[in-house]
């Protein structure tokens, strides 16, 4: 609980000194009791770590932390209103007084200080097979039931549940098996499914899934239960296919024989695994007996712990950490995931203190149905990594996060503080708070995008289940709309809203004021209850921070949008209608992010965008033929810019220079776009430039006119750019600063620039199907930290990045 009001006390201080609130106490003479609220909230500062302690079994101090976090929340409130309105009125509330005096009743001290434990921070961690510790036996068990051809069974297909509670590693075994070259070998890789399972069976949607993976038709969103079966008959006949279910909560015995029904015309030896909590499960889909996971031996829970609590080696050093961390081990109960993440915890903390802190601490002895362990992790968390996490509660389970959308989710809602470091980017920051989190294993990474910057991650079923306990009511994730939920809900999801009625809107809407994240994922079923849920979220929730509305269907956003001063975040990716933007929602002079991708019916952005100064992120697909001038060049605080899809765009906008603050461009699929304008050259922040899919463009050529061009680009990718002769002269002044370049089906590109040798920080040049490219820069391959990847470049070899260019391999010809 902690975790918000230690966050939010810090910047509602900040606020107290913006320019907004000077000038109001100048005008109404407030500088008493703005100073008096100041040294207020520095005393409630000082004894939240004790509170945070106290209140896991001290109602009392519990009771005074949900006071205290609701003011928090309207004393925020009310300063933004001040800086969005100048109504000073709202900053007079006298309940800030008595909070002194309340914190005195529950004896809580200043000095104990919050424990934090940062560990080291990990950002591309995958694990290998053999750092997961006491399953090989299983692992081999597994394998060979799946390659022994069963012509005795009774159906073509036969089940491998593997049971165990949560944490115990089910889904980590049936990776290792997934993954494993010898089951590849005997289902060939096309042939494998993976199936991440929902909480409550639905045919339609696996269905869907299976023929994803299976590579069928990609355009079947609208197919009915009958066309999608059909489908999938035709997809399985004749092949030997492995199945993963992971993670099933509920099936009926009804829903398990039709599936496999569909399954009929499969080859024999097909093979499903399923992971499950539940026993029950098993007895429904298994004809195999299930493999029923154990918790690890002490043995291998020390080694696992010692693993992620010590470099390798390490260990020997402390063998009175040893000793606690044995004790410690103990108490997990031979539970991976327990052991895993206090491991993680105390990884690179040689202070004994800590590791007996974690091995005393009193919540080994509440009652919950959740692992002390995970709660213990999180207790230790700082409190900027706490709101960060908890904020991740309201999307659905087995959610696929994004790195870029998830931090700039947390920036909008005022989770990222500056570290006082005015070179480093609140994105920056927010990275770091991500890399955290992942090396405490609060998210695992399940694919890396270095092209894109992109980290896809999600939460462990047992750590989502934390987020949600912790979550408490100020966030809700609505699975059903006939929920139960508190009027003091703040952030609040709704992912799977088809086919409600504006009652049931009315009923839950209603219920609420003071929400600051709505999100929604999906049509609401009909055009009245669109409009309805729209104007209802505009009119009640006026310090409404964050609206996302992907995969929506309405044609229009209502006018009266540009009311909500507060917004942020505005999220309506992959509107397959919205034709036109309100004038109104340039007077959202707060928005910082705006993202209108895939929105292919979007005729133009609104004309006075311009205003809309405060914009950080705007990511773009229009039917227009070009942006006008002193439009999105004026939008100086812009950072991330997408062109993305714009089917008939022809020009940009020739004041593009004046993005001053730019560091990431992504022009794509935009197959008109002939030219850029001169003035990309003159972008000094960029740092990331990506240009993909533009049948005619070329790029502007010439030497820069100002020194210091490009001087911070580190990433340069140019892919599916058949009209691209040669890289331009301006691109020199990024010499000293790339890292990464990719190019790819160029066709016509014949030679890369001298000056591509003088990339001392080159760490990674991939070039692929480039037919008329016949050599490099002479001292390229020289360069000491490059990784040289080359693929399909006529004449062109590459050498190996493990024989340190011992060996040269012949790419060859393109194919036509």
């Amino acid at each position: 609980m902690t975790e918000f009001v230690s966050s939010i006390l810090g910047t509602l201080a900040e606020k107290l000194t913006s320019s907004a609130v000077e000038e109001i106490q100048l005008v109404c003479g407030v500088k008493d009791d703005r100073e008096k609220l100041k040294n207020t909230l520095e005393m409630i500062q000082t004894v939240l770590a004790d509170a945070e302690q106290k209140q896991i079994k001290d109602k009392a101090v519990r009771l005074w932390l949900s006071r205290l976090k609701n003011w928090c929340y309207d004393a925020e409130d009310a300063l933004d209103e001040f800086e969005a309105r100048a109504l000073w009125r709202r900053v007079r509330s006298t309940e800030h007084l008595t909070l002194k005096r309340k914190k005195t009743r529950f004896n809580l001290s200043t000095d104990v200080h919050e424990r934090t434990i940062v560990p080291r921070r990990e950002t591309h961690s995958f694990v290998p097979a053999s750092n997961v510790i006491g399953r090989n036996e299983e692992k081999e068990r597994i394998i060979e039931m799946l390659r022994r051809w069963d012509d005795a069974g009774a159906r073509n297909i036969e089940v491998l549940p593997i049971i165990g509670m949560g944490g115990t590693g089910k889904t980590t075994l049936a990776k290792l098996v997934y993954n494993d070259e010898r089951v590849k070998e005997h289902f060939t890789e096309n042939n494998q499914v993976w199936l991440s399972m929902p909480l409550e069976f639905n045919m339609k949607n696996i269905i869907r899934d299976i023929i994803k993976s299976l590579g069928g038709g990609a355009k079947f969103d609208d197919y009915n239960l009958d066309m999608l079966q059909n489908d999938l008959r035709n997809l399985v006949r004749n092949r030997r296919c492995l199945f993963v279910m992971d993670d099933v909560w509920a099936m009926s015995r009804k829903d398990w024989l039709e599936l496999i029904d569909l399954l009929g015309g499969i080859s024999r030896g097909s093979k499903v695994i399923v992971t499950s909590r539940n026993q029950v499960i098993a007895e429904i889909m298994g004809i195999v007996r299930p493999v029923n996971l154990a918790n690890l031996s002490p043995k291998d829970s020390l080694t696992l712990f010692v693993k992620h609590a010590f470099e390798q080696g390490q260990e020997k050093n402390h063998p009175d950490l040893i000793k606690i961390g044995r004790q410690i081990v103990s108490k997990c109960g031979g539970n991976p995931m327990a052991v895993k993440t206090l491991g993680s915890l105390l990884y690179s903390k040689n202070n004994q203190s800590d590791w007996e802190y974690v091995r005393d601490s009193e919540v080994w002895q509440l009652e919950t149905d959740i692992l002390p362990s995970l709660r213990i992790s999180y207790d230790l968390m700082p409190s900027h990594l706490k709101q960060c996490f908890v904020y991740c509660s309201i999307f659905p389970k087995n959610y696929m996060f994004m790195n870029i959308d998830l931090i700039q989710l947390w920036i909008l809602n005022g989770f990222i503080r500056s570290s006082g470091n005015n070179k480093e980017e609140l994105e920056e920051i927010g990275q770091q708070y991500l890399e955290e989190l992942i090396s405490r294993s609060f998210f695992n990474v399940v694919a890396v995008n270095d092209t894109y910057l992109l980290l896809v991650i999600e939460m462990h079923d047992l750590i989502y289940e934390l987020a949600i306990s912790v979550a408490k009511t100020e966030y809700s994730n609505m699975k059903e709309w006939k929920q139960d939920i508190s009027q003091m809900t703040r952030h609040i999801s709704f992912p799977d809203p088809i086919d409600v009625s504006k009652d049931e809107l009315r009923d839950c809407l209603s219920k609420l004021s003071r929400v600051r994240t709505i999100m929604c994922e999906g049509e609401l079923g009909s055009s009245d209850s669109d409009a309805f849920f729209l104007e209802t979220c505009i009119s009640r929730f006026k310090y409404l921070r964050v609206l996302l509305l992907e995969y929506s269907s309405f044609d229009q956003l209502p006018s009266s949008i540009g009311g909500l001063k507060h917004l942020r975040y505005l999220g309506l990716r992959n509107n397959q209608s919205i034709n036109k933007l309100p004038k109104s929602v340039c007077e959202l002079y707060n928005l910082q992010t705006l993202d209108l991708g895939s929105c292919y019916e979007l005729e133009a952005l609104p004309a006075n965008i311009k205003n809309m100064i405060n914009l950080r992120v705007l990511i773009i697909t229009t039917k227009q033929q070009r942006f006008p001038e002193s439009g999105i060049g004026c939008l100086t605080s812009l950072r991330w810019l997408d062109i993305l899809r714009c089917e008939y765009l022809e020009a940009l906008f020739d004041d593009i220079q004046s993005l001053s603050s730019l560091r990431k461009l992504r022009i794509e699929e935009c197959p008109k776009l002939a030219s850029l304008p001169q003035g990309i050259q003159n972008l000094k922040a960029l740092e990331h430039l990506m240009m993909a899919k533009c049948e005619s463009l070329r790029l502007p050529e010439g030497d820069s006119n100002e020194p210091g061009s490009m001087s911070s680009l580190q990433t340069l990718v140019l892919q599916e750019l058949p009209a691209l002769v040669s890289l331009p002269g301006w691109l020199e002044g990024s010499a000293s600063a790339l890292r990464m370049i990719e190019i790819s089906y160029c066709r016509k590109l014949s030679a890369l620039p001298e000056w591509l040798q003088n990339c001392s920080c080159l760490t990674k040049l991939e070039l692929t199907r480039l037919p008329e490219l016949s050599s490099l820069p002479d001292g390229v391959r020289l360069i000491p930290t490059l990784k040289l990847k080359i693929s399909d470049c006529g004449e062109l070899s590459s050498c190996g990045e493990e024989d340190d260019c011992g060996e040269l391999s012949s790419c060859g010809e393109e194919d036509e």
